[in-house]
């Protein structure tokens, strides 16, 4: 198959899929056809849901083409502006419970799309300064309100720069090298963890130092979605596994995984 089609026919699937989960969750449908235990699994993803359909569409659509534009940067702040003031809206209005939940994508969006816009390679040590400062405010005020309300929106700032410049940086840079074992890991890693912390939180009560960092790490399942989400159809699907990353950076050619 053409890469231009598969990529074309992929993101279709994607962004069909990523649509679909949204819209079930927004007008509730998924108990009414899926065992209530599955369909609330599902319906407590949906930030994870937003947070990847806006998130990978700016990579995709946006991100190449606004480097080449004198308006790089005034375009990509009022985007970031914009997924604020969605936030703002979303948690101050009276709305559905359902519509009210996705602020906290929303405010995780106002950071990362302009982080994404940024030139790579980025220092090393940045996305592991970034995701270290993030769990430290975690870890320093785990007992506020405030954290506790925007768990979601720490859990995305805090695995996005590891996942996209540490990890699989060939999203977003095409002469990045990266490791097939390390990335593969890692999405072991993003769909292991919140089972893991799940059962623990379920077998430990519901008092201890343990069962507070567990209730936490299970609220931020949908940073894990959200992050499996973006991984697996651009480093997976698409082949943006950076210069040599793996046998599949060769399924869409360099140029065509830049230019996307």
């Amino acid at each position: 198959m053409r890469s231009g089609r598969r990529t074309t026919i992929l993101g279709a699937l994607f962004y069909g899929a990523l649509l679909v989960l949204l819209a079930g969750c927004l007008v509730k449908v998924f108990p009414h056809i899926l065992p209530k235990a599955i369909a609330s699994r599902i319906n407590h993803n949906s930030e994870g849901y937003v947070a990847a359909l806006v998130l990978g569409s700016w990579i995709q659509f946006a991100r190449a083409r606004l480097r080449r534009s004198p308006l790089q940067w005034p375009l990509t702040l009022a985007a970031g502006a914009a997924c604020l003031a969605i936030g703002v809206v979303m948690l101050t209005v009276h709305l559905p419970s359902q519509v009210k939940t996705l602020n906290e994508a929303f405010f995780a969006l106002a950071l990362l799309v302009p982080y994404v816009q940024l030139r790579r390679p980025l220092p090393a040590l940045v996305p592991l300064g970034l995701s270290a400062a993030v769990l430290v405010l975690i870890v320093v005020s785990h007992g506020a309100k405030d954290t506790t309300l925007l768990a979601e929106t720490l859990g995305m700032l805090l695995l996005a720069p590891i996942t996209l410049d540490s990890i699989d940086r060939g999203i977003l840079d095409s002469s990045a090298r990266t490791s097939l074992p390390a990335r593969y890991l890692w999405y072991a890693f993003l769909v292991v963890a919140p089972i893991v912390f799940s059962v623990v939180q379920y077998h430990i009560g519901d008092t201890g130092t343990l069962q507070v960092v567990t209730r936490y790490a299970v609220r931020v399942t949908e940073a894990f979605v959200f992050m499996l989400f973006v991984t697996l159809y651009f480093a997976v699907g698409l082949g943006r596994t950076g210069a040599g990353g793996s046998h599949d950076a060769r399924r869409v050619p360099v140029g065509a995984a830049h230019r996307a």
